[in-house]
Parts: C-alpha cells; structure tokens; sequence
C-alpha cells in the first residue's frame, strides 16, 4: 500500500500528489540534508516492534529514498556498513535502500552487489533475485547473458553438502517466471538445463512472479513438462495459495479452469488454498462456522473428495493462527462436521495438522475414539500417548 501510495505521489496523480508549485530553495537545502542513519534504524526498529512511530514521517523518509540518485544510495550503503550499529537494524536499513537502487538500475545493483547474493540476512539475496526479474523484464537477452556469466565464473557455485545453490535456484526462479512472457521456449530450456532435482526449487523460487493471467497455461505446460511429476502438483498449488489472498474464492476457481487443472491436481491446489484462505481470514477476526462453510461449499465445487480432509485442517491451522480459535472451540466444530458427514477425514485432518493435538492431549484423545476406522484412529492414538 506504501509502495504505491509513494508511486502515486512521485507521479503527481493522486489527491495528495505532489503541487507543481516550485520547491524553496529552503526546502531543497532541508532535503540534501544528512540523514542521521541511526537515528532512522531506531525509528524503523520501534515501528517493526510494534510502537506508535510517526506514519508521515515514515512515508516522508520513503519519498526521500525514492527521490535519491543511485550513487547517494551506494554512498548511503557504504556509509551505513561502517556505524557502530546492531546487525538487525543494519540489515534493517540496507534492505531499505537496496530496494529504490533495484528500481533504478538493476543491472547496476547487481553488477555492483554480486558478491552478497548469498547473504539472507534482511532480505539481500531475495532483492538482488527480484532485481533480475525487472532487469529481465526490460532486456531478457541481456540479462540472461550477464547471470549466466556469472555462473560461468563461479558466483553462483554451491557452497552447501548437497550441492544445491540457494542463491542461484532464486534467480533461475525469477528469470524463467520472467521469460514465461517473452520467450516460452527459452524457459522451457533453461528449466530443462537443470538437474532434474533442483527444478522444482527453481520454479518454487519463482513465486515471486504472480503468473499474468494469459501467462497461466503456459506456465502450468512448463510445470508439467519440466519438473518429476511427484513435484507439479504441489508448484501448481503454490499459485493457487497466492490467489487465495483475495476476496472470496473466484480468483483460484479461475486460475484452476485456466491451467485446465486434472482432478489430481485441483485436490492439491484446493487443499493448498485453504491453508491460505485460513491465514489471510484470521488476519483481522476469529473464523466463524460461516467461514467454514464456505470454505467447504467451495472445496466440493473443485475437488469433493478433499471437502471434509480440508475441513479438518482449516479447523486445526485456525488454532494457531493470528485470530486464533481455542481447540475445544475447533474441536466442537470438528465433531458436528464429522456428525454430520459420517467422514473420518475431518477429524484426521484435525488431528494431524500443526501439532495443535500434542498441547491438548486429553481432548485429542476424546477426538480420536471417534475415528471409525480401526487402524486409523490406533494410529492416531498412539500419537497423543
């Protein structure tokens, strides 16, 4: 909402876009001025923590990254790796200025910052990746050209046990979400250039590219085509999760009947979904047995064989949620849907998921002796002993 806000206001659209009347010679004097860095990592610090920090001032601070050139920011960047500060809020502040360098000149925030594209530590590696998206998305030859340079030359060699490389597996990610666009063949080829244990990675990493609409299809081909078919269910599902923090449910319906989903692989995705319908609906109240219905009304649509396993996960992940659910609430709404169905799959599901059963052994238990199939609910069972 920041972003945008600020992007409005740097346009000039907007009620409160900025007045074509000139600037003073004052305030351009009171812009140029130092920023105390220290200052601004304990304002941001005790806004992250949750104190009553300055919004405006915070939105004024964004504007003045927006508005510097790339070589203040570089200086800035510079600056800050030599005060006496925290890590945390270090990483804090270097995540805030490498953000406007990305948007600026990609291709020189990369070039310049190659040698932190392992460092996770405040998000680096994650930008650095996503600035190879807006780099390809501008000049996909280019861009290509440079990563794969890189990876000539070592940079993105592995350094862990298993031979995977993080960093590298985020920006495959990003560049073959991005030629998805402008080149599908070209994806389909990087993707296949991979060992076919790390492609799923890579395309997992590409969640950062909320797939365009008249892209979908094409997408889900190179899913199918590329990954080991134990791993397209699941990357197809991850898209689906993202839709799910919308309003309602019609935006993953039309997702699935554009990838012209299988049977098997809209269970998968309906049951992704509805972990991410559950986060983004106990965000800002308590869910009700009205939620769950819909939820479930929704599920049977796409894949009714899922309903009443998705139910019973629903009800377990909204116990440890932000608005949480108390169990012996949870668990009343699990034992009327399981009345009601006759299917042990509510209460499975219940049982199973996010280990909310282990902090509440007795009534998991009671919850259990319910399970109409013997070998099941013994299983179960011995799980809470």
């Amino acid at each position: 909402m920041l972003k945008e806000r600020l992007a409005a206001r740097s346009s000039g659209s907007g009620a409160d876009g900025p007045s074509s009347k000139p600037k003073s010679p004052d305030k351009h004097a009171k812009e140029k001025e130092t920023i105390d860095w220290k200052k601004v990592a304990a304002e941001m610090g005790e806004m992250r923590n949750g104190g009553m920090g300055d919004m405006r001032t915070f939105m004024r601070f964004q504007q003045k990254l927006q508005s510097m050139s790339k070589e203040e920011l570089v200086s800035a960047l510079e600056e800050i790796v030599g005060l006496d500060l925290p890590d945390e809020s270090r990483q804090m502040l270097e995540q805030m200025l490498l953000g406007p360098l990305c948007q600026k000149d990609p291709e020189f925030a990369l070039t310049r910052y190659i040698d932190r594209i392992n460092d996770e530590r405040g998000g680096m590696s994650w930008q650095l990746a996503k600035a190879m998206k807006d780099w390809a998305g501008k000049d996909p030859a280019g861009a290509t050209a440079w990563f794969d340079q890189q990876i000539a030359v070592g940079k993105f060699d592995s350094k862990s046990l298993d031979g995977k490389s993080r960093a590298r597996m985020q920006f495959e990610g990003m560049l073959i979400g991005t030629l998805i666009s402008t080149d599908p063949a070209a994806a389909a080829a990087r993707l296949k250039s991979l060992p076919e244990d790390q492609r799923a990675d890579a395309m997992r990493n590409n969640m950062g590219n909320n797939i365009k609409d008249e892209d979908q299809l094409a997408f889900a081909n190179l899913v199918r085509e590329g990954l080991p078919e134990e791993d397209q269910a699941k990357t197809l599902a991850q898209q689906a999760s993202m839709k799910a923090w919308g309003e309602g449910y019609t935006q993953i319906t039309e997702y699935l009947d554009r990838i012209q989903a299988t049977p098997a692989e809209r269970a998968v995705c309906v049951e992704e979904a509805a972990e991410s319908k559950v986060q983004q609906l106990t965000r800002n109240k308590k869910i009700t047995r009205e939620d769950i219905d819909a939820m479930r009304e929704w599920a049977t649509s796409q894949a009714p064989d899922t309903t009443d396993k998705v139910t019973g996960a629903a009800l377990a992940s909204s116990t440890h949620a932000n608005q949480k659910l108390e169990f012996s609430e949870a668990a009343a709404l699990a034992t009327q849907y399981h009345e009601a169905s006759g299917n042990d799959d509510v209460l499975i599901g219940f049982l199973t998921t996010g280990g909310a059963g282990h902090r509440n052994k007795e009534e998991a238990r009671a919850l259990a002796e319910k399970i109409s199939d013997v070998k099941k609910r013994e299983e179960i069972l011995s799980q809470f002993q």
